[in-house]
């Protein structure tokens, strides 16, 4: 064919695939109805024809399996079904079509390709040779000529095409194998083996694919075949290369006579010592000295992460075998002292990272049990010695491949449990160290023991407690015990997230009765560190509903006995106990009736908070008591007042949401969610009422913000940034009354008092704040006066009323025991005299503290009430809480929760909608909730200030919009109101802008058109 007749051909595919293009623009769903039609191609395609050919060649070369299967399917019945298409038609397509397409770039032409030509050639030249009677032109010589001629690089190609050219050749040749039909042929497998040489030659980095392609033909081939294979390799110098390690494998397995015939095996003890050279890519000094000799000395490739086939081969050799003893000969000589030695290059210590990684990942099916003898052997010295050195520092060279074998571990362990226990030993034992995570750096054993299964847990005990009790028991080093016991409490805290029965009965062992190998001066370390991360792993679990009666029945197994108790504790914790046992079986048990889940949860709730105070009483912690004594009230008050109850059950809540233990708060929590399924909207309002009340508390805590108000003013050097920046009126009186405002949440007549309060205060809080002052003042002074008169036998002039004149002189001694009289009066009134700062400052952090906990009390509130009218009475003090608080965290909180009420409100909206249930408010103090809301919000500028006020008065007006149809004008006028208010000029207007403004009245506006649009649908 003439260079003109080629172009003219490329030109003509290239306008048919154009024209298909521009005919169709569309999917798979869109092509021609006969494109998978079983109809011979044609001698001269043009129109549909050339469409339609040019379709399925576009598709055999399609990424995606599937479609290159059935394009493959129909490619071969358009060819050869019946009697087949032309021999000039069948030649052109292998020519210009199959071959060619061997060498094209896309990513799965080979393979669709590849199909085609080896049924093609199946039966030109297999055993039936259905279709060689009908091309007689198309013989062995002439394909493999067309092969050699459309995968021929020519001048002028960039490396990539060059690199495809020679690939597609290497797929065609494995057309060849693959068909089957040399199978007996000697001459033509000596053809197909000497293009598969040449090429392994030309191009070292197809070498081995090229000897993988005659391994996989190796047993399918009789044993003459065989013999002649492996003596033509031995003349090519294939015999000491893993290419040839794999065949000669091959061979053996298949024909294991022939090893008497010449064929050795290289497993061979005797010849085992040179493994390790072939392996790794090296040459002894004898075979170079012959191929010097012979001047053919080969050429290796650049190391990569593409690992040679004939290791997994290894394994599974030695693994179908069973050969234990082999194995560890054959990896200690051809990885630990090969791959892995100082000497070593890089290459070859990330070429044993990959082996390693490929055996743990690639295990053979069905030999998982006898894979398990040969893991312990693979964490060798050297390889465990590089890997922590390399995964350890960053700077080093095989870092990521390190870390990345790490990976491989934990995903090993993960996806075959059994190995879990094997792999923790090998990398905390042995080879390894005990604080493998520290010293790699890696969290390779905290994932391991995250994701372990519960059934292996124990072993997994019994392996990290082996080389701690070893260490207890023999060694001298205490730091050296005490950093091992640390690390042995922290695996077992890692481990309870996953398998929390065996890792919680040991902590529990070793917080409360520490096993005799527990040295006695490392005994209360032990036990202070286990109770700590008991309690860490109980605030987990509180974490999550379906896992609090899993805590309950975890401290319900830990045994009192082994514990040091009075008395007075021992009988309260079996009294605890047996009323936990019995909530528990009340939480557990199946649902009969309606109301038997809300018995459930009541229940569920009671049996956390027993079992804290009974782990509260097994740390000997003051309030333990305390709580029981609570519990007991609560329910004895549930038999007479189930409202009163409700409140005090609050209250016993609240008081542990103020406490610093993270446990506590979260059973608190916890155990609210729970009971605020079975409250009733009275008594979730009660409940939070009696939550924010603290005018009966023994701390009056307006008086202490009011003497650091006062402390703050004298000391301006000392203010915040924070309090710098907020605008608030001349005194922070107004921050106390809004505080203690929010902490209430009293009704409306409350909210007024307190309004009231506020604007008293103002006037007269310096007055107050100094006669407090001088009233203490005089205190001290009068309580000086008298021990003063005690001592002088003497009195004030003022009060001379009743006193006689009995002065006499004293004596120098009388004088100097007047003076240590004197010394020790006002020695003892300094040391009796508080420190006012420092009650202060823990006055303030208290508070701090009291307004995180109610807000997180009040967001789960709000999650489980948004739909409640009282609700809403929260809005206001959250609102105020932003503009007046000195502590960023509690702006952010409070911004937070507003947006959250919203948010749950919308499907509270959306449920009552389809249940067409209707809520009822108080119109009157709801309207007034708005009224305060707007008036707060012009209060101050700042920018989540005026988000949380735009966002609680749209709440506000949309509940009593919705809910009071009369009130609805009163609604709109209160946000026209807003629109009619003169816009601030002036800098106060420009800080405003740069705050971020926003506009209320045109939120009201958007939220009633999308209110009457959805209600006109």
């Amino acid at each position: 064919m003439t260079r003109t007749a080629s172009a003219k051909r490329k030109r003509a595919e290239r306008e048919a695939l154009k024209e298909l293009e521009r005919a169709t623009k569309r999917t798979k769903s869109g092509d021609p109805e006969d494109l998978y039609d079983k109809k011979l191609f044609v001698e001269k395609s043009a129109g549909a024809d050339r469409v339609r050919e040019a379709r399925l060649y576009e598709l055999l070369g399609s990424e995606d399996s599937d479609e290159r299967v059935v394009a493959a399917e129909t490619v071969i019945s358009s060819l050869l079904d019946g009697d087949g298409v032309p021999e000039d038609v069948l030649k052109r397509h292998l020519d210009w079509r199959l071959f060619r397409g061997l060498a094209s770039g896309r990513a799965g032409a080979r393979l669709g390709y590849s199909l085609v030509i080896t049924e093609i050639l199946r039966q030109l030249f297999g055993g039936d040779a259905s279709s060689a009677s009908r091309y007689p032109g198309l013989t062995f010589d002439k394909v493999l000529d067309i092969l050699h001629e459309r995968t021929k690089p020519t001048g002028h190609m960039t490396g990539q095409e060059e690199r495809d050219f020679y690939f597609g050749k290497l797929f065609g040749l494995d057309c060849f194998v693959r068909a089957g039909f040399m199978d007996e042929d000697l001459d033509k497998w000596d053809n197909i083996l000497q293009q598969l040489l040449d090429l392994a030659d030309r191009k070292v980095w197809l070498r081995s694919h090229c000897g993988w392609v005659v391994m996989q033909a190796v047993p399918k081939l009789k044993a003459d075949v065989v013999a002649s294979i492996i003596k033509k390799l031995k003349a090519a110098k294939w015999t000491k290369t893993p290419e040839g390690v794999g065949i000669w494998l091959a061979a053996l397995e298949t024909h294991p006579e022939l090893e008497g015939q010449g064929v050795e095996n290289p497993l061979d003890p005797k010849v085992l010592p040179n493994l390790p050279a072939i392996l790794k890519d090296s040459l002894s000094g004898e075979e170079a000295e012959e191929e010097s000799a012979a001047k053919t000395k080969k050429k290796t490739a650049n190391w990569s992460h593409q690992l040679h086939f004939v290791w997994p081969y290894l394994l599974g050799y030695y693994v179908s075998k069973g050969a234990v003893t082999d194995f560890v000969a054959f990896w200690r000589r051809a990885v630990d002292d090969n791959l892995f030695i100082k000497s070593a290059s890089d290459g070859q210590k990330l070429r044993g990272f990959v082996v390693l990684q490929t055996l743990l990942m690639h295990p053979l099916e069905g030999n998982e049990s006898t894979l398990e003898s040969f893991l312990p052997h693979m964490f060798s010295k050297n390889l465990m010695t590089c890997l922590m050195n390399q995964a350890a520092s960053e700077g080093r060279y095989l870092h990521r491949a390190a870390c990345a074998t790490l990976r491989t571990v934990a995903q090993a362990a993960q996806r075959s449990p059994e190995f879990t226990s094997i792999m923790v030993e090998n990398l905390t034992t042995n080879n390894g160290v005990y604080n493998f995570d520290v010293r790699t750096g890696a969290k390779t054993i905290e994932t391991i023991l995250q994701r372990i299964k519960p059934d292996v847990a124990d072993d997994v005990v019994g392996v990290l407690s082996a080389p701690v009790i070893k260490s207890c028991t023999t060694g001298k080093d205490m730091d050296k015990v005490k950093v091992e016991l640390r690390a042995y409490v922290e695996y077992l805290f890692k481990m309870a997230t996953a398998a929390p029965e065996a890792a919680l009965q040991e902590l529990a062992s070793l917080a409360y009765a520490p096993p005799i190998w527990v040295p006695e001066n490392a005994s209360e370390f032990v036990k202070d560190l286990s109770r700590n991360r008991l309690q860490s792993v109980f605030a987990n679990l509180a974490k999550k509903a379906e896992d609090t009666t899993y805590l309950c029945t975890a401290i319900e197994a830990i045994s009192p006995d082994y514990i040091q108790m009075d008395a007075k504790l021992k009988k309260a914790v079996a009294d605890a106990r047996k009323k936990l046992k019995a909530l528990l079986q009340t939480a557990l048990a199946k649902p009969a009736a309606d109301g038997a889940s809300d018995e459930m949860n009541v229940a569920k709730g009671l049996s956390l908070l027993y079992a804290i105070a009974i782990f509260q009483l097994y740390n000997a912690e003051p309030d333990a008591l305390q709580l029981l004594d609570d519990l007991r009230d609560y329910q004895s008050r549930m038999k007479t007042d189930e409202d009163k109850a409700a409140e005090f059950l609050i209250e016993i809540l609240l008081s542990m949401a103020s406490q610093d233990s993270v446990l506590l708060r979260q059973i608190s929590q916890q155990a609210l969610e729970l009971l605020l399924d079975v409250l009733s909207a009275d008594e979730n309002a009660k409940g939070q009422q009696s939550l924010f009340d603290i005018e009966n508390d023994d701390m009056d805590l307006e008086d202490f913000e009011e003497e650091e108000d006062d402390e703050d003013e004298n000391n301006e050097d000392d203010e915040d940034d924070d309090v710098e920046e907020i605008n608030v009126d001349d005194d922070s009186e107004l921050e106390i009354d809004s505080d203690v405002e929010f902490v209430t949440l009293n009704a409306a007549d409350g909210a007024s008092e307190d309004k009231e309060g506020e604007d008293g205060s103002d006037a007269g809080s310096e007055d107050e704040a100094a006669e407090d002052e001088d009233a203490e003042e005089a205190k001290n002074l009068e309580a000086i006066d008298d021990a003063l008169g005690k001592i002088l036998n003497s009195h004030r002039l003022d009060k001379d009323a009743d006193a006689s004149d009995s002065d006499t002189d004293m004596t120098d001694s009388e004088m100097l025991a007047l003076d240590e009289k004197l010394s020790a009066v006002f020695k003892d009134r300094i040391k009796t005299k508080p420190s006012k700062k420092k009650e202060r400052k823990a006055a303030k952090e208290s508070v701090i503290n009291f307004k995180r906990r109610v807000l997180s009390l009040l967001e789960i509130y709000i999650r489980s009430e948004a739909g409640s009218p009282i609700a809403i009475a929260a809005l206001l003090p959250l609102v105020q809480l932003i503009r007046t608080t000195t502590v960023k965290s509690l702006s952010d909180r409070s911004l937070e929760l507003t947006k959250e009420y919203q948010k749950q409100l919308k499907k509270v909206r959306a449920a009552n909608k389809k249940q067409k249930k209707t809520v009822q408010v108080d119109a009157e103090a709801t309207l007034q909730l708005l009224k305060d809301i707007h008036a707060e919000a012009a209060a101050s500028e700042m920018n989540d200030h005026a988000k949380a006020a735009a966002a609680a008065s749209l709440i506000v007006g949309s509940t009593l919009f919705i809910a009071d149809q009369a009130s609805r004008p009163a609604v709109e006028a209160e946000f026209a109101k807003l629109e009619c208010k003169p816009e601030k000029k002036g800098r106060k207007s420009n800080k405003k802008k740069k705050a971020g403004e926003i506009d209320m009245a045109m939120d009201w506006k958007n939220w009633r058109q999308n209110y009457e649009a959805v209600k006109r649908q």
